[in-house]
């Protein structure tokens, strides 16, 4: 049994072809995922209460006693038990079968000094397959909002230190294989860019890499009015500086980007 926040928020069975467990409207979901975040620690009513409006309603604390009582009910079959625990409510579950937790776990140790890259590549890799999409898809309101910003922003980070560590261990392949669809959904983290420039320039594409700059500039440009940070602007001089050595292929890299 797993409780999925990266992405849309279900609970599955675990077991290939078994359907995941139906939780009903986006505010139920929104109910489970404020407990999931905080699994097997107690959020205060009101805590859940602002997590789940950003305006509540009359009465909200009925409306989320109904929603956890037929949340109760869907997750019967799942052994996932919701406790009232210190005035509040406790999603009653292994934290690491929440995958957002399990990803923070992972990433984590991915950091320590005493990983080696080998292993760095291996757990970061685990972390970024729980990766389905947008965390809390389809859930409304400014507490998902900010939360599903802040597990991009350690998204982002993951997916830099597993490329740091593969172009350490000689693999620039995979990192422009992975990178290349990821740059344009985030067009904003420029030490994605960055990656993705080392490995286009590990595999003699320099004039991608420069094509890949001159996207990015003109994106950050148009929708911030600013200029690349400096990290980017001095690997983009360095490899001008250091020749590109071929022309440059049509554009595919940031074609997804367009304002």
């Amino acid at each position: 049994m797993d409780v999925r926040l990266l992405g849309p928020v279900e609970v599955s069975a675990g077991n290939r072809g078994v359907p995941c467990v139906p939780l009903g409207p986006p505010q139920r979901r929104a109910v489970l995922a404020a407990l999931a975040i905080d699994a097997y620690r107690p959020v205060s009513l009101g805590t859940l209460i602002e997590r789940v409006w950003d305006d509540p309603p009359d009465r909200a604390a009925d409306s989320l006693y109904a929603h956890i009582a037929r949340l109760r009910q869907a997750l019967t079959a799942t052994g996932v038990r919701i406790e009232r625990r210190d005035g509040g409510y406790t999603l009653d579950v292994d934290p690491d079968r929440v995958d957002a937790y399990r990803f923070r776990r992972l990433a984590k140790q991915a950091q320590q000094r005493a990983c080696d890259d080998p292993a760095r590549v291996r757990m970061l890799a685990e972390a970024m397959a729980l990766w389905r999409g947008a965390p809390l898809t389809g859930i409304p309101g400014e507490w998902a909002a900010r939360t599903r910003y802040g597990i991009e922003q350690q998204f982002v980070g993951a997916v830099v230190t597993w490329a740091q560590a593969h172009l350490r261990l000689g693999r620039p392949d995979i990192v422009v294989t992975e990178l290349t669809p990821l740059v344009p959904r985030y067009p904003l983290a420029e030490p994605l860019a960055s990656m993705l420039m080392r490995g286009l320039c590990e595999l003699g594409r320099g004039a991608e890499a420069v094509a890949l700059y001159a996207r990015l500039r003109g994106y950050l440009a148009r929708q911030l009015g600013v200029e690349p940070g400096p990290e980017l602007r001095a690997l983009h001089l360095r490899i001008l500086r250091a020749g590109t050595g071929q022309a440059p292929r049509p554009a595919l890299l940031y074609a997804q980007v367009t304002g």
